[in-house]
């Protein structure tokens, strides 16, 4: 195998770097990951070098990586000052929040159109992509220091139950996410459909209840 090497980051190269990572969010969420090679997005990012991709970032799914690491550096950066908020209180909506809330400000912050829930959504349905995509998200000091809070506060159900509704939690913030943002994308600003703020306080609502909820009973069939 040959070895593209990599240029230094800086002026020129890096320029070219953040219009690539852009072009893939953005065909990504429009099209799918399947539908976008690393040709196809050297061509929509106006390389003439086949080879762009592969110099600038490397493979496609280094691309995605570096796109989900970009605008997770962003929200553990809101995230970091609400997790401190956060601390040493008793209740679970305000460690909720501090896990939730930095994702729908970052989105509102991306403005109308924005590309992001729509691609992490389709990054997180990729079976390949999936678990490189959570390790990515989900391992940075800040995050670990929220997901901790919330699951140290989450209701009394064994261990089984949390982590079913933990990764209910997570389809909700993704997926809603996604949906709202297709939907701002094709409205715009109009009336009618929630902004990123009551999107963000109506699943920390909805989270929250979810994992205080008590411990399931069995249902008697028959």
């Amino acid at each position: 195998m040959v070895t593209v090497p990599r240029p230094q980051p800086g002026g020129r190269s890096a320029a070219t770097r953040a219009r690539l990572l852009a072009t893939a969010e953005r065909l990504i969420a429009e099209d799918g990951v399947a539908q976008v090679s690393s040709r196809r997005l050297g061509q929509e990012a106006g390389q003439a070098n086949n080879s762009a991709v592969a110099y600038h970032v490397g493979t496609m799914e280094e691309v995605i990586l570096a796109v989900l690491r970009r605008h997770g550096e962003a929200m553990d950066r809101i995230r970091a000052g609400m997790v401190d908020a956060a601390e040493g209180s008793a209740e679970l909506r305000d460690h909720v929040a501090a896990l939730v809330l930095p994702t729908t400000l970052h989105l509102a912050e991306l403005g109308v159109p924005s590309y992001y829930a729509r691609f992490a959504a389709h990054v997180v349905s990729d079976p390949a992509l999936r678990a490189p995509a959570l390790s990515v998200t989900t391992s940075t000091p800040v995050m670990q220091r929220a997901l901790l809070a919330v699951a140290a506060h989450a209701g009394d159900a064994a261990g089984p139950t949390i982590l079913t509704r933990s990764a209910m939690a997570r389809h909700a913030i993704i997926h809603t996410c996604a949906e709202r943002e297709a939907e701002l994308a094709e409205a715009g600003n109009r009336s009618g459909i929630p902004g990123w703020a009551e999107t963000g306080e109506i699943l920390v609502d909805g989270i929250t209840v979810l994992l205080a909820a008590p411990p399931p009973r069995r249902t008697a069939v028959g």
